[in-house]
């Protein structure tokens, strides 16, 4: 039996207070660090090690979780007091984004509104603006900031969808249905869409809604098995453990059971989870956090996005994000060859070649760096 190794440590981040607890558990051979908010773990990383090693080397592996876990909070406050300088929505909205995958629900909140303040027709701002509410219960002010971003754009789907979320949340089953579909409208390829159909198929019968406009309960049930089928063959979001589970509560008619495996199935998308999160860090450190020259953050993001995309290879996202890591890598690359025409020139003032390639360089290479910045911004 090993002796308990684990750290305890609070920290102050913005005006906040958080407390962090980080232990080796040695059964799992895993590393869990907790962030708690006022007593309640508001989010949580694992990181697997090797069971085998010496007592001191798991020492150091949890103090490096620890301390990263830290240092991640504080310079997440302190990007969003520079990004508060500024007038940038699309900024505004990743550190939502941010805030929001680490269950900071009033500082998404904030920022999705300070981003709406912005670009008043940004329709991804309502949309996440929305689904933070929907996140912290406030059913009612989702419903009606969604609404307004449809008047805004009326052919987003995810606001289609997140606004049927909203209505199934406030057991509005007539408008769920209506929203799921019209979101199907727009992408009848659209697996959240589906599935939320499988969602609100099954809330019904659970809660016996006695709606005379819903389909028969028969109907309802043999349509989320054909969905559910069709989800579990083709998708890559929603993992298969929980859509097996809810087929096999359907045959045995345990509908409650099957509506738990779907909120499972929901709310451990790792697509949605990490994905976002990765991209979103990543692009405010680099914008704020002092990291734009760090080959290797860089370096780092690049092969993350890499290994998720042999996971993932049909995720167009992922390809879109490595195809800027890659042009940043170019960036950071150019910027070193400049210096190194610099230092020849330093060396030898008369070096002809130098002198002529520093001001190539500097002339051309001003469209890609133009090119880069359109791109992040």
């Amino acid at each position: 039996m090993m002796e308990n190794i684990g750290l305890n440590s609070d920290i102050q981040a913005g005006d906040k207070s958080f407390h962090i607890q980080t232990q080796f558990l040695e059964p799992s051979e895993k590393i869990v660090s907790n962030v708690f908010e006022n007593g309640k773990v508001i989010t949580s990383r694992t990181v697997p090690v090797n069971g085998e090693l010496k007592s001191q080397d798991l020492k150091i592996e949890v103090q490096k979780l620890h301390r990263g876990i830290s240092e991640e909070l504080e310079l997440l406050f302190y990007i969003s007091e520079k990004v508060a300088t500024i007038q940038h929505a699309l900024s505004n909205n990743k550190l939502g984004m941010v805030f929001l995958g680490k269950n900071l629900f009033d500082e998404a909140i904030e920022e999705f509104k300070r981003a709406l303040q912005i670009d008043a027709d940004f329709a991804e701002g309502y949309n996440n603006l929305g689904v933070a509410y929907i996140k912290k219960r406030m059913f009612q002010e989702a419903r009606d900031v969604l609404i307004q971003g449809i008047e805004k754009n009326e052919n987003y789907a995810d606001l289609q969808n997140n606004l049927g979320r909203a209505y199934l949340f406030l057991h509005e089953f007539q408008p769920a249905f209506k929203q799921f579909n019209k979101a199907l409208q727009l992408n009848p390829d659209y697996e959240g869409a589906l599935f939320n159909l499988c969602l609100a198929n099954l809330k019904t019968i659970v809660d016996n809604a006695q709606d005379s406009s819903l389909p028969s309960i028969n109907d309802r049930i043999r349509n989320t098995k054909s969905l559910l089928t069709a989800i579990r063959e083709s998708n890559q979001a929603f993992k298969k453990q929980y859509l097996n589970s809810a087929l096999e509560f359907i045959e045995e008619s345990n509908y409650n059971e099957a509506f738990k495996a779907l909120e499972n199935a929901e709310s451990d998308q790792v697509t949605t989870n990490e994905f976002m999160s990765l991209e979103n860090e990543f692009y405010l450190n680099f914008m704020f956090g002092g990291k734009g020259k760090d080959d290797k953050f860089v370096e780092g993001y690049t092969k993350k996005v890499q290994r998720e995309i042999e996971k993932y290879p049909k995720y167009a996202d992922l390809r879109n994000n490595l195809g800027i890591a890659y042009l940043i890598q170019c960036r950071n690359l150019f910027l070193k060859g400049l210096n190194e025409f610099r230092n020849a020139l330093e060396i030898n003032p008369e070096y002809k070649r130098a002198e002529k390639n520093l001001k190539l360089a500097e002339n051309d290479g001003k469209g890609f760096l133009i090119l880069l910045r359109a791109i992040l911004k």
